[in-house]
């Protein structure tokens, strides 16, 4: 099996084929003449029976493992030009981790979501926007695999160099922080969305809900939900749990810190709130990735933003030195998923969608199928080679349209118990986890 990686995109050249010897006999075998059945393409024997989808992926996946593996980098071509500097930079990376993170690698490489990481990440080298497009990838292809391997190339060998701080996002002044502000603020009201955000990269997912509870030990921990919008109108639905604390000194600061990935610090800094309708939140922090990202939320009672807060968000984002009219307000209405179609590819997952809609289709004209053997097989088998051909057509149009997908988060992090620090943690954030998911389940009874 042959492909082309060109800038994270995967050219599947000998998907085409592929399926020429996987759709005939699924569709032919099982067709007896005067029985009336057509037993692979109506679904029986299941247990044989493989998704064309997995074959095709299986095949993009094997063909970039063996480029990983041969050159020692992600790919020998770039969607961008590319200075000498980057493509050394690149190379030493590579080397960095076949080195010290090969096994980590190797499961990535065997992992469906880390390799699809691995070409959409290749996709962004050397793009005007490497940074956003790399968090972009880390938003949609998420896994244990990914995490693993991204420990051990950013934090453990640090393969990946520290993107330093730009200072894009410096601390404001403590004088500029709203009177009064505390945990309980927002623990009480026990559900919060985030209505406007202000860094494309992290704040303006739809969607986000997010649950407030306060734990035995003080602190504020909160179920954050989100999703990722997928480039087929489908998303992905996230969530995670982080922990707050407040220093005695009682300033409207909020400390997310001591976490295990990647080493992350988060600060929040509250301008303004007005009790129990809305909280502005300016933020910056810290990992191993990346050091003084930022950006600025404002949390509310309702889905949807208020337009009458805007003169007091507008005085709020001058305190902290950032521009109300930058934020995007965000979709909190939660629309169910669209019905799968047909659609251009921009990356091996949506690719996997599109081969649900046509097995779903191949399903559909497999009844007919039936039905024409009871009466005429000629016609029967006809009708199965016309479509066979109608397949290779929609398989071709793919393999046109396929092209790396932009960007994302530079880690493709997954919640993970590992990240507490020890077990008496690890345990306290279980409690807090499971009473967050009854709080959640209560309050939307009530909805």
């Amino acid at each position: 099996m042959m492909a082309t990686v060109r800038g994270g995109a995967v050219c599947v050249r000998d998907v085409r084929a592929s399926v020429r010897s996987v759709v005939p006999r699924r569709a032919m075998y099982g067709v007896r003449r005067g029985a009336g059945v057509v037993a692979r393409a109506s679904g029986a024997g299941d247990d044989e029976r493989r998704s064309w989808a997995t074959e095709a992926k299986r095949a993009a996946a094997t063909a970039l493992a063996a480029a990983v593996m041969a050159t020692g980098t992600l790919s020998p071509g770039y969607a961008y030009a590319v200075s000498a500097a980057k493509t050394t930079q690149m190379q030493e990376t590579g080397a960095c981790l076949l080195q010290n993170c090969g096994k980590e690698l190797a499961a990535c490489v065997t992992d469906e979501k880390c390799l699809e990481d691995l070409v959409c990440l290749q996709g962004c080298f050397g793009a005007p926007d490497e940074g956003d497009c790399q968090i972009r990838c880390g938003d949609l292809y998420a896994s244990k695999a990914v995490t693993t391997f991204n420990t051990c190339a950013v934090t453990e060998k640090s393969c990946v160099a520290q993107r330093k701080d730009e200072g894009t996002y410096p601390v404001p002044p403590f004088d500029v922080l709203a009177d009064g502000f505390t945990i309980d603020t927002m623990v009480k009201e026990k559900r919060w969305y985030i209505v406007a955000g202000l860094n494309k990269d992290f704040d303006t997912f739809d969607c986000q809900e997010h649950f407030f509870t306060k734990g035995e030990d003080g602190k504020m921990y909160i179920k954050i939900n989100w999703r990722v919008n997928r480039p087929n109108g489908q998303f992905y639905e996230r969530s995670d749990v982080q922990r707050f604390y407040q220093e005695p000194d009682g300033k409207a600061i909020l400390h997310n810190n001591g976490n295990v990935m990647l080493h992350y610090q988060d600060d929040w800094y509250i301008p303004a709130y007005k009790e129990g309708e809305y909280v502005y939140i300016y933020y910056r922090g810290t990992n191993d990735a990346w050091d003084g990202y930022g950006g600025a939320t404002v949390y509310a009672t309702t889905p949807t933003l208020n337009p009458d807060w805007i003169p007091e968000l507008e005085a709020a984002s001058k305190k902290v030195g950032v521009k109300w009219s930058d934020f995007v307000i965000t979709d909190n209405s939660c629309k169910p998923a669209p019905e799968l179609r047909l659609t251009k590819p921009t990356d091996l997952d949506t690719l996997a969608d599109d081969a649900v809609v046509i097995e779903k289709d191949l399903a559909k004209e497999a009844k007919l199928i039936e039905k024409l053997v009871a009466n005429d097989f000629v016609k029967a088998e006809s009708f199965v080679s016309k479509e066979v051909k109608t397949f290779e057509q929609k398989i071709q149009q793919i393999e046109r349209n396929l092209l790396s997908s932009g960007p994302g988060r530079p880690a493709g992090l997954v919640p993970d118990k590992s990240n507490v620090v020890d077990k008496k943690t690890s345990r306290e954030f279980d409690r807090l986890s499971k009473r967050l998911d009854k709080i959640q389940e209560q309050v939307k009874s009530r909805d």
